[in-house]
């Protein structure tokens, strides 16, 4: 709490029991100069006073670094599927194509990719810049 000196009747900050939330207050009763009770102005509550917590934000710069290096290691693995391939021999997708793993595809949206597994019905797991994707197919 600030230094400042609060007296009955001021107006301050408190988490409020019965709004779940921090809000304004009317001070009731101090002891030892302190802040004691309080009344919520926005719900009529009186209660003890609860100081108004500031919330954290959070830690992006730790988060920021592991979804690059997620990022990083998911690129380096694209770019070991795809060593040695030539785009150029690539087939374009279509849901209705025959799928096997190791071919080559080039889809509209997600780019270049190569077929890791399929998965009866029609099913095909691919692996692209962006990550692995399941898109449909047929399988032969």
């Amino acid at each position: 709490m600030s230094d400042k000196q609060f007296a009955a009747g001021d107006h301050i900050d408190a988490k409020c029991t019965k709004c779940k939330d921090t809000t304004n207050h009317t001070i009731v009763a101090l002891v030892d100069e302190k802040v004691a009770r309080v009344e919520c102005n926005t719900c009529g509550g009186i209660h003890n006073y609860r100081p108004a917590t500031v919330k954290k934000t959070p830690a992006k710069s730790r988060a920021a670094a592991t979804k690059a290096a997620k990022i990083n290691k998911i690129e380096a693995e694209w770019e070991g599927h795809l060593d040695n391939a030539d785009p150029a021999t690539a087939t374009t997708y279509s849901m209705k194509m025959a799928a096997k793993p190791g071919i080559l595809i080039q889809h509209p949206t997600f780019g270049l990719g190569r077929i890791i597994s399929t998965t009866k019905p029609n099913k095909m797991d691919v692996f692209f810049r962006d990550g692995v994707k399941i898109l449909r197919c047929t399988v032969s």
